[in-house]
Parts: structure tokens; C-alpha cells; sequence
């Protein structure tokens, strides 16, 4: 075995252990793959950057742009009128239905498009028919991927599998090649699924999830989040410190972990809990939580504020220094906040004070974005502060030359009594800063004295903590101790939920840019003014400390708001509202415009023989002169990711055919399933390819797969286009995981599915797609 070889195999199965664990995100690791290439020299600079540039990549974007101009004239709305219509009670012509129309707007669309457009639709056929979602939700997403085995541009990865063929120098497969096949195994799917199918899907009578048109009300049998049991009411007395604070200033929510509903004033008036709403005496607060955190405090104080004020001298005290450094457009902290940055937890730097022009802030520093000009004033060992000399505008600081920051002001000592619920607590889990904005700047202990303290430190009775906070802060604690607490509330949550005020279920998209953030640090109920009263992931509901829990793909967001904010919601790509008529509102007297302009983008490329790559460009910006889309909403609709993931790993298929790679493993398959024949081998990469979509996206799948298929026809001595059909058809035929495909992923929560349900119902379809596929392809594409 060459070098080359052995060096491609290494790199081959860290990206295959990358693309398996999650390590890192799937299009930093195909970045890294084409580093790797170029640096190894198995492929040339040149080779290494042809894939952004490469048709089938042009193809993908142009799509994403299509299927955006055909979704938002609202094509799709138009079906599922008509769907809703003529559907009837027939579950076997619901299901029959649904699968037949998302796979013919899939194999022109994008799937996950079509998914996501017609979750709503099948929700609201599913609450009209009284039927329990499970039932048709996974052959909806079924059908979506179906699109995929229809038409060339139904998935990319028909487009990766054409140009490797292109590469190769084969005529490449033409748009309607993919259709003979793909439609007979639609069909036969279709009868499967009404006739055998259907009696393998979940019937879970109760869905786990809300359904996309009723509101919760207090009916527990009607309420799957259970919110009845975690309701309780507050009481602010008239002398209680949070008279006159604003909600946010209460702390009600970040220190106690509960989300305030509504406020019922002593006048008898009802009014929404917004996060600017000052508290009044006899205030009556409907809240949603666990009370075990308002338990603590009220039991005992946590800390007793020491009469005796620390001075700013205290900090410089041991092996500690300050500095100042500030914010430049080319800084790692500019437009981040300090809960992304995390300072204290990757550095054990503190930050004392952030300077923005004239104005100095000490406290509640945490979720400020950073901004070209912002001074920080750091404080840290000698040795960690050092680190930082190369950053703009760093200088260290004496004691005397922080004094326009007035740290005396902000600064307290705290001392824990024997009784408090922070006695045996690390500073992470008693959630002060977090809680109540305070930074434990030092802690004094017999026998000790931590500067800078770990935040894995374990607190001890009559520690003296030196700490940066407001009075104000430690005032609103006092308030929270004061407060009346009522534990049975009987509640209508319907009377929550009339008029202009809504709670409904919103999912996180594929595309959503909030999965890996939690609600805090994304500002969430500041940027929608929308509360998150609940989370659904997999079969249970998280109903406290919603604000840290950090967000995953397929995750249902029990929302409540105005009307008019669920709508803003509705109109960003990051979220699936699962509310019809909160959906914006399509541009319908675009629709016909829209759809002549991708079956224009079809026939024009056949009936001139242009390639699809330049006709779908052309289609892009028509969609944009006609008015169907905007050109932001047309940047915004690609999914860059997919992009990049495509295009980085589409040197790893030149490097597999120029280092031999390609004739080595097909040598390997001739020898192991030869003497089945070529029917036999079809069968054997068909099987590969679909185990391989567990594991790897079906694009980075298809990189590998074609040229090993093409090598292996080439080898045998016969045509290779059975085998790269096969190829084509068994990665779009991803029925089986519901985590490594979008599509699947979308539908798990709404359906109350688990990954049982995936195997039980995905396994027979994807062995339709084999079976059919190794006994017809022969016959279309003949050896």
C-alpha cells in the first residue's frame, strides 16, 4: 500500500469519527478534510478550491433560493387548502395523500422546506380529523424524502453522485433519469404504507405535544406540559422592597427560576407580564415554576451584608493585578456578550467595570454585547493578565488609576451563617452572579483566603465573601424572602390565552442558529417579548430553569405572547410555528409567476440543452425581479452550512479516484459479493450507503461512494449507471435515524415518536427502495 494511501485512509477515518461523534459541527470538519488534502499534497491547491465553484454546488445554492421564492408565494399553502378539503376521515387516503404531494414538491424543492411548510398543515389535519398526529406525521416526512429518488435536483446529493460522473468523463445523468425508478418506488411505498404501514405507526391517542390550533386550558387530561401542577401565586406585600421595581429588577426569574404570567393588581386589573412591568403592594403574580429555590431563601438568609465596606485596595491584595484593554472591530470580544466570552471560566479573569463613552457599568455585566470603543477593566493573577498585553489599548493599572470606575461604591463583604442554603455549595451552583449579579471577588476563611476563587470552590459556614454588586441587588433579595406564596392556584390557563394574547408551540428549524444556546445568552425574551413557559425534548417537558437549558434541534418551545410578536416568530427562518394562522401571510398573486419560473428553469435546460446550473441562476434572479423574494430573504434562505459541508468534500472524491483508492476498495467488493454478479454487488452498495447515512450526511456519503461504485462497474467491465443510480436512490432513502436527518428530526417531537418508531417504520421502506432499485435499475440502465 503507498503512502498516499495510507495517509488518505488516516484522514478518511478521523473525518468518519468526526462526522459520527458531533465533535465539532459537520462543515468545520469538511474544512479541515480539504486542509488536510492540500497540505498532504493528494490533491493540488487548485483541485482543493474546485468545489466551490463546482455545478452541483451552484445547483444547491440555486435551489435553496427556488424552494424559498415557491414557499414564501405559498404554493404550499395552496395544497394544503386543497388538502384539508378533500382529505375525508380515510386515514389510508390521508396518508396516501400527504406522501404523494410532499414527494412531488420535494423532488423540485428542498425537503426540509417542504417538511417544515407542511408540519402545520398536517397538525390542523390531524386536530380536524380527531386523529392523534403520530399517525400522520412520519409518512409526511417520509414522503418529503421520497422527492429525492424523483427528479436530478431533488436532494444533493443526485447532483454529487452527476458530477462525479461528469468528473469521470460519463454523460451525466439528466434531470427525468431519476424519475422511472423513483416514481414506481413511490408508488409501491404509498401501498405499503396505506395498506401494511400505517398499522406499524404509533397511536398515541393523547399527543405528546400541543396540538397546532387548541391552547392549553386547565384540564390536566388536556395539558401534556402539566404546567396545572408547577402553578403557584406570589404575593408582594405593600412594604416589600420590590415595590417599584421593574420585573427584570425583581430577579423573580433569574434567582428563583420562575416565569411570571400575569399580575392580577389589587384594583382587580389583569395585565401581562412584560420584563419592563413595575410591581405594585397587593400585587398577585401568577407564576410557573418550581418553588424549591423561593423555599431556600425563605427559610433562613443566605448571606448577612457585613456593616464593614471592603475598599477597591482589597483587590490588589496577593499575586493580583488590573488592567484596562479595549474593544476593536478585530478584538475576539467584539459584538460578543461576557456570558459568550466567558472570562472567568477559560482565563480567571474577572471584569470589575466596562467603560462605553461616558458611561461606567459595574454590575449585571454579563449580557452586554461588546462594541468598538468599550474599555474593560479586568482584574487577574499577575500571570493571566499578562496573557492579554497584545490585545488593543492593554495597559496594567494601579489602584490610583481606576477611581473614575468608583469600585468602593459596588463593592460589599458577605458572610455566610451556618444555616444558609449556600453551606456546602460551590460558588457555580449557589448561582450568585448568575442569580443576583454578584461577583465574588475574594473569599476570606480561617485558615485561608482565595483571591480570584475557583468557581468549583465549596463554600463554608461564616466565610466572608468580598464581592462587586448593587444594593439594589442584595434589596431585591430582601424582597424575594418577603414575598407570600400561595401553592394552590386554580387556574383556567384558557383565560390566559384569549384575545390578543396566545400560547403556542414553536419548533426549532433545521436551520436554526439558536441550537446550541440556551435562552439567556441568546436575549430571547428580550428580542421576541415572548415567554418560554415550557420545553419539549424527546418524551418529557422542562418546565424550570428554561433561561441555562441549552437548545437542540427539534426541541418544541411552549411559547406565550401577543399575537402580533408569535407572528414576527413566524417570520424567521430559526422557527417552525405550529399555528396556521399565525404563518405569514404568502404572497399569493405571486404563486403563478413562481411556479412558471421553476418549470421554466426545467424546460429551458432541456429544451436548449443549457446546463441546470446556469438555468437555476437565471431562475434565482427572476424569483427576485418578479417580486416573489427579496434579495435578503434570498441570501438568507441558503443553508451555508450544507454549502461549505459539500463543497470542502468534494476534493475527497478526486483524491479517492487519483490515489487508487477507488480501485482498491472496489477490488475488495468484486472479491468478497463478486459471485453474486452485478445485480448481487448493486444490492451490497445499496445496503452500504443507506447503514452509511446513520453516520455521515448523505452528501459527504455520496463523495465517497460514487467513485468507488464507478471503479467497481469499470472493473467488472460494465455500464456503471445502474450502480451510480443505486447509489443515488439508497442515500436519499434516509428513513432510519431520526437524529441524522433534518427531516426526521422535525417531525419527532410533534409526533411524540421515539427511535424505535424510526426503525420499525423506516426499516421496510428503505428495504422497498433496495429491492425494487436492484430488480428494476438492471432493466432501465442494462449492465
Amino acid at each position: 500500500m503507498s503512502i498516499e494511501l495510507i495517509i488518505l485512509a488516516i484522514i478518511l477515518m478521523i473525518a468518519v469519527m468526526l462526522f459520527a461523534t458531533s465533535l465539532i459541527r459537520m462543515d468545520l470538519t469538511a474544512l479541515f478534510v480539504l486542509v488536510a488534502l492540500a497540505v498532504t499534497g493528494l490533491v493540488t491547491p487548485t483541485q482543493a478550491l474546485s468545489g466551490f465553484s463546482n455545478p452541483a454546488v451552484i445547483i444547491v445554492w440555486a435551489m435553496f433560493i427556488l424552494s424559498a421564492g415557491l414557499s414564501r408565494t405559498g404554493i404550499s399553502s395552496l395544497i394544503g387548502a386543497q388538502l384539508l378539503k378533500f382529505a375525508g376521515k380515510s386515514e389510508g387516503r390521508l396518508i396516501a395523500i400527504l406522501m404523494s404531494v410532499t414527494a412531488l414538491l420535494s423532488s423540485i424543492m428542498n425537503n426540509i422546506g417542504v417538511a417544515a411548510m407542511f408540519l402545520p398543515i398536517t397538525l390542523e389535519i390531524a386536530r380536524r380529523t380527531k386523529r392523534p398526529p403520530s399517525r400522520l406525521l412520519l409518512p409526511m416526512a417520509y414522503g418529503a424524502l421520497h422527492g429525492g429518488l424523483i427528479l436530478l435536483i431533488g436532494t444533493a446529493s443526485n447532483l454529487v453522485v452527476r458530477d462525479a460522473m461528469r468528473e469521470a468523463q460519463f454523460t451525466p445523468f439528466s434531470i427525468f433519469d431519476f424519475a422511472p425508478g423513483g416514481l414506481i418506488i413511490l408508488i409501491i411505498s404509498v401501498l405499503y404504507m396505506v395498506l401494511i404501514g400505517r398499522r406499524l405507526l404509533p397511536d398515541r391517542t393523547q399527543p405528546r405535544v400541543l396540538s397546532a390550533a387548541d391552547p392549553v386550558n386547565g384540564n390536566h387530561t388536556d395539558d401534556p406540559y402539566a404546567l396545572q401542577e408547577r402553578l403557584a401565586t406570589l404575593i408582594v406585600s405593600e412594604d416589600n422592597p420590590l415595590v417599584g421595581k421593574t420585573l427584570t429588577d425583581s430577579r423573580i426569574g433569574r434567582a428563583l427560576g420562575l416565569t411570571v404570567l400575569s399580575i392580577l393588581r389589587k384594583d382587580g386589573q389583569r395585565v401581562r407580564a412584560k420584563t419592563d412591568t413595575y410591581l405594585e403592594g397587593g400585587d398577585r403574580l401568577l407564576v410557573l415554576g418550581r418553588l424549591d429555590r423561593i423555599d431556600e431563601i425563605c427559610q433562613c438568609p443566605l448571606f448577612l451584608v457585613e456593616d464593614e465596606r471592603p475598599v477597591a485596595e482589597t483587590l490588589l491584595a496577593g499575586d493580583v493585578d488590573l488592567a484596562e484593554l479595549m474593544v476593536t472591530p478585530d478584538s475576539p470580544f467584539f459584538g460578543k456578550s461576557l456570558l459568550e466570552i466567558d472570562l472567568r471560566g477559560k482565563f480567571q479573569i474577572n471584569v470589575l467595570g466596562i467603560q462605553q463613552g461616558e458611561i461606567i457599568r459595574r454590575t449585571n455585566l454579563q449580557n452586554m454585547i461588546m462594541t468598538e470603543g468599550d474599555r474593560l477593566l479586568i482584574q487577574g493573577s499577575v500571570e493571566k493578565i499578562a496573557a492579554f498585553e497584545q490585545h488593543p489599548g492593554f495597559h496594567i493599572l494601579a489602584i490610583n488609576d481606576v477611581s473614575n470606575y468608583l469600585l468602593d461604591e459596588r463593592l460589599l463583604s458577605l458572610r455566610i451563617p451556618s444555616d444558609s442554603a449556600l453551606v456546602g455549595k460551590t460558588l457555580t451552583e449557589s448561582r450568585l452572579g448568575a442569580a443576583y449579579g454578584i461577583t465574588v471577588l475574594r473569599i476570606l476563611r480561617i485558615g485561608g483566603d482565595w483571591h480570584l476563587p475557583s468557581p468549583e470552590i465549596t463554600l463554608e459556614e461564616n466565610d466572608i465573601l468580598i464581592v462587586e454588586g448593587r444594593p439594589v441587588d442584595i434589596e431585591a433579595l430582601r424582597g424575594l424572602q418577603r414575598l407570600d406564596v400561595e401553592r394552590k392556584t386554580e387556574v383556567d390557563l384558557h383565560d390566559l390565552t384569549s384575545g390578543s394574547v396566545q400560547m403556542v408551540e414553536v419548533m426549532l428549524s433545521p436551520y436554526s442558529t439558536l441550537a446550541g444556546k440556551n435562552l439567556r445568552e441568546s436575549r430571547f425574551r428580550e428580542k421576541y417579548h415572548v415567554t418560554v413557559l415550557a420545553i419539549w425534548r424527546g418524551d418529557r417537558a422542562f418546565r424550570t430553569g428554561l433561561g441555562d437549558l441549552t437548545l437542540q434541534h427539534g426541541d418544541a418551545l411552549l411559547c406565550y405572547g401577543t399575537i402580533e410578536n408569535l407572528r414576527v416568530m413566524a417570520r424567521e427562518r430559526d422557527f417552525v410555528v405550529l399555528k396556521m394562522d399565525l404563518q405569514e401571510q404568502p404572497l399569493i398573486k405571486k404563486a403563478p409567476t413562481a411556479a412558471l419560473i421553476m418549470v421554466g428553469v426545467i424546460l429551458t435546460s432541456i429544451s436548449f440543452n443549457l446546463p441546470i446550473a446556469i438555468t437555476a441562476i437565471g431562475g434565482c434572479a427572476l424569483m427576485v425581479l418578479s417580486g416573489a423574494l427579496t434579495m435578503e430573504k434570498a441570501y438568507e434562505s441558503i443553508d451555508w452550512k450544507s454549502i461549505f459541508l459539500i463543497a470542502a468534500m468534494l476534493p475527497l472524491g478526486i483524491a479517492i479516484q487519483e490515489t487508487g483508492a477507488a480501485a482498491l476498495v472496489s477490488d475488495v467488493v468484486i472479491e468478497t459479493i463478486g459471485r453474486f454478479g452485478p445485480t448481487g454487488i448493486l444490492a451490497g452498495i445499496m445496503v452500504l450507503c443507506v447503514l452509511g447515512t446513520l453516520i455521515m450526511p448523505a452528501p459527504v456519503l455520496a463523495v465517497i461512494m460514487s467513485p468507488i461504485a464507478l471503479s467497481t462497474a469499470i472493473n467488472l467491465e460494465i455500464s456503471p449507471y445502474a450502480f451510480l443510480m443505486g447509489v443515488a436512490y439508497a442515500l436519499a432513502a434516509s428513513f432510519l435515524s431520526p437524529v441524522a436527518i433534518p427531516v426526521n428530526t422535525l417531525v419527532m417531537t410533534p409526533g411524540g415518536y421515539r427511535y424505535s418508531d424510526y426503525i420499525k417504520n423506516g426499516l421496510p421502506i428503505s428495504l422497498i427502495v433496495i429491492i425494487v432499485s436492484v430488480a428494476l435499475l438492471p432493466l432501465i440502465f442494462p449492465f
